[in-house]
């Protein structure tokens, strides 16, 4: 298919991903200048890095994230009202960030036309979400409130982005997308509450530092509705005592004040990180299908379970009069099996990489 010959929904839901190709620029050197307020930065996910392609098989993402309280007196309230519910009402406004994404899953074999029961659905997401995160007045607590709203369905460009790509990148083509989870308004709100763990912390030498966080996540709509527990790890410089978790798909928000330090030569800082996360899904729309449907759909696990390790390089001098500093990050996830079929269905492992600026 051509990419010109989309109907006009799909034509108005490319204006959501289309930026996200944009997310890349040139490097000049140092010059003096005010911290920006606003930064951008781009994620491309994908298992192509593990010679798979199947399941969650890809995702991109435009994040625009700010330091300046700009919210509405509507979204002001609501988060006060949020705040009374996950005990932040005391917090105050970290950042806030926008995001623009579309993600896509596969079954194992894209090349089958027929439809494949016992696999994984076909489904893509197109959305926009907005996270603000607050931090607590003795800085050991993060509170980070997120809505989301897109679509599914052949509105989501998932099959058009895919096609394309395997194209010009001379792959197989895909030949089952008309068997997709169908269109529908797709939304969820979430809250995530991240906590320092002082005992499970230490100063190692040559002024390292190891922090550990505890955090819950509760999230819930017609996309997703699941509750989560983890332990995350970050190891680098001049930590606060709790850290963000890293940017990228699924993980929200960070701040100059948590920013890492120089960690091996002047102009080069460095902060590695690891979590692990288990999730109990009450629903997943990309396994269940649309509400009251007849979709595709497959067994789905109630437990699910992320192990993720990753490293983050950050370029101080390349900041300019017109953007911040600009940084690299590398992650990988390996997933447990997320659905139940009558053939085995392996671990699924994905990597991320994110490039931007930040404050």
């Amino acid at each position: 298919m051509s990419l010109f010959s989309f109907n006009p929904c799909r034509r108005a839901s490319l204006a959501l991903v289309a930026p996200a190709l944009l997310a890349c620029g040139a490097v000049h050197a140092q010059t003096p200048t005010q911290k920006q307020e606003t930064v951008h930065f781009g994620t491309y996910e994908n298992d192509s890095f593990f010679d798979t392609d199947r399941f969650y098989t890809n995702g991109v993402q435009l994040s625009i994230k700010r330091s300046r309280d700009q919210r509405s007196d509507f979204a002001k309230a609501l988060t006060r009202r949020a705040c009374v519910w996950f005990d932040c009402e005391d917090s105050a406004l970290l950042t806030s960030q926008t995001n623009y994404g579309q993600l896509m899953y596969t079954p194992g074999n894209i090349t089958l036309a027929a439809p494949q029961p016992q696999d994984r659905p076909w489904a893509g997401l197109l959305y926009v979400e907005q996270s603000y995160a607050l931090l607590s007045p003795d800085q050991r607590t993060l509170t980070t409130l997120t809505a989301q709203v897109g679509v599914t369905g052949p509105a989501s460009l998932s099959e058009d982005a895919q096609k394309l790509f395997h194209k010009i990148m001379d792959r197989p083509a895909p030949k089952g997308w008309h068997n997709q989870i169908g269109g529908s308004l797709s939304v969820m709100a979430s809250a995530e509450r991240r906590t320092a763990l002082e005992a499970l912390s230490a100063e190692l030498p040559g002024d390292v530092q190891l922090n550990t966080a505890g955090y819950w996540r509760v999230a819930a709509g017609n996309t997703m509705t699941y509750a989560a527990g983890g332990l995350a790890v970050v190891v680098g410089k001049d930590l606060p005592a709790v850290s963000p978790p890293p940017p990228g798909i699924g993980n929200k928000l960070a701040k100059e004040a948590f920013g890492p330090t120089t960690c091996m030569i002047k102009w080069l800082q460095c902060t590695a990180f690891g979590a692990v996360e288990t999730r109990l899904m009450a629903r997943n729309v990309f396994l269940d299908g649309r509400m009251f449907r007849d979709d595709p759909s497959v067994k789905r696990r109630h437990f699910v379970t992320d192990l993720i390790v990753g490293m983050r390089l950050d370029f101080p001098d390349s900041r300019t009069a017109s953007h911040g500093p600009w940084f690299v990050q590398f992650k990988v996830t390996r997933r447990s099996r997320e659905f139940r079929s009558s053939f085995p269905i392996p671990r699924h492992r994905m990597a991320a990489i994110t490039f931007g600026t930040e404050f």
